[in-house]
């Protein structure tokens, strides 16, 4: 009797077990992308170029990642998108999400 019951309710703790999976890798990414714009804009306001800030934001947000940056009225806004990827190797394009975070700063007076 245990046997059956076990057998019938295994295949959901599979399920919730890459479901709660999939949520933290959408965590771990909306994280990263956030601290990633949010330096570049950073860097930016601070004087930094352009090209050096997105370089750190594509270093800082997760592999493939597009960083676009822009400049008006003394505000810098920078984007940074990514794709959200499961962290197991056979289901990783299973449940990906593309991600975006945009973060603004002023631009600092010398």
């Amino acid at each position: 009797m245990v046997t059956a019951e076990l057998a019938t309710i295994a295949p959901f703790g599979v399920a919730l077990a890459f479901l709660l999976l999939w949520v933290v890798s959408l965590g771990l990414t909306q994280v990263r992308i956030a601290d990633a714009s949010r330096e570049a804009a950073r860097m930016i306001a601070r004087g930094e170029s352009t090209s050096t800030a997105a370089a750190v934001a594509r270093r800082q947000a997760p592999a493939g990642a597009s960083v676009r940056v822009t400049s008006a009225g003394g505000i810098v806004s920078v984007t940074v998108r990514a794709t959200s990827r499961m962290p197991v190797p056979f289901f990783s394009g299973v449940g990906s999400r593309r991600m975006e975070s945009t973060s603004l700063a002023a631009e600092e007076s010398p």
